[in-house]
């Protein structure tokens, strides 16, 4: 039983210690500016908001990420929001959650808005606060904190923490400079528009082995795989 409980977290954690923390590192102006990124491709992120996040300040948080984004010519759509309930109160038991509903059209991403209660605020004075975090295995779901509640979040405000997890949910990894980021953007942009001109309308995942991941169903597969989940 221990075990199985194990294989389930590993993923998780593995998301944790990837994605949750430190920095994706700054822009490299010099390197973007030789990138020609081609036309505009939209990446379509349907939203869960929790308790006590309106619709409207949903869309104000993501207007950040689709403002950073557009440097690359990518455009931020959110094709939907719906109301959700906060499963746990740790990342683990949220980014579980988030990742395990399947990703239905027309959705390129799925993305919680969690809310904050007394306990998140008590709890940040005793252990370090996970504000966002994208799963790894096919970095197409994840969360962020919507709420400003507690001290650290004065340091990282919840649309730069969206910002942050934007960047991760290209595949883009942790490091003091984007520039290792840019050709993977680029990637994904062209086998995005390669795909919808063949007609499968997805803006591709990446895999944890960093090989792109060109439908809705095989991240559904792959991430019930990776917490040893089966149809």
């Amino acid at each position: 039983m221990q075990r199985i409980k194990m294989a389930r977290v590993l993923p998780i954690l593995l998301a944790m210690l990837t994605s949750a923390c430190t920095t994706v590192g700054k822009h490299d102006l010099d390197a973007l500016n030789t990138i020609d990124f081609g036309p505009v491709e939209k990446l379509r992120v349907c939203l869960l908001v929790d308790e006590g996040i309106t619709e409207s300040s949903a869309r104000t948080l993501f207007k950040k990420m689709s403002d950073e984004l557009s440097i690359f010519n990518l455009e931020v759509e959110i094709p939907w929001i719906r109301q959700w309930k906060r499963p746990a109160f740790w990342m683990n038991g949220i980014l579980e959650e988030v990742a395990l509903r399947p990703l239905e059209p027309p959705c390129d991403r799925l993305m919680a808005v969690v809310g904050r209660n007394f306990g998140d605020f008590l709890i940040s004075w005793f252990a370090p606060e996970i504000l966002g975090a994208v799963e790894t295995n096919t970095h197409t779901r994840g969360y962020v904190v919507g709420k400003t509640l507690t001290f650290n979040q004065l340091l990282q405000r919840p649309s730069d923490v969206a910002v942050h997890e934007s960047y991760h949910m290209l595949g883009c990894i942790h490091g003091r400079s984007l520039r290792k980021c840019y050709p993977y953007i680029l990637e994904l942009k062209q086998i995005a528009r390669a795909s919808r001109e063949e007609g499968n309308d997805f803006f591709p995942g990446i895999s944890l082995d960093r090989q792109p991941i060109t439908s809705r169903e095989e991240t559904d597969e792959i991430v019930r795989a990776a917490v040893g989940q089966s149809e």
